[in-house]
């Protein structure tokens, strides 16, 4: 997939993947890596992104939120092919328990404002 379109719209997804070691919930996609010690955190990131391409991050939230909508949309796309045992390899029977997270995420996000 590819997008053509806001920038801000792809920071919000790679901080929807972006892992950290506090974090109460482990989605069951993406790498959990940059939970790893030495990484950044989400927030160090978008920073740094901040601070190297100029962009104005006031709008954050709603771009991380937007992302966990979007990504929630896509797995329960696949969580209805997997319950049609329309997929082939493993792991899909986790996908399904992601889009209720990422559902609450985006509601929390919105709702205290994690990058505001």
């Amino acid at each position: 997939m590819s997008t053509l379109g806001d920038p801000l719209s792809d920071l919000g997804l790679t901080l929807v993947y972006w892992a950290e070691a506090t974090d109460a919930e482990e989605l069951p996609v993406g790498a959990t890596i940059t939970s790893a010690p030495g990484f950044f955190t989400r927030r160090e990131f978008a920073d740094r992104y901040a601070a190297l391409s100029g962009f104005d991050l006031a709008g954050l939230d709603f771009y991380v939120a937007f992302a966990c909508f979007k990504l929630a949309v896509i797995l329960e796309g696949i969580h209805a092919r997997f319950l049609q045992n329309a997929t082939v390899g493993e792991g899909f029977d986790q996908i399904g328990g992601a889009v209720p997270l990422l559902l609450d995420r985006a509601h929390r996000t919105l709702d205290a404002g994690a990058f505001s």
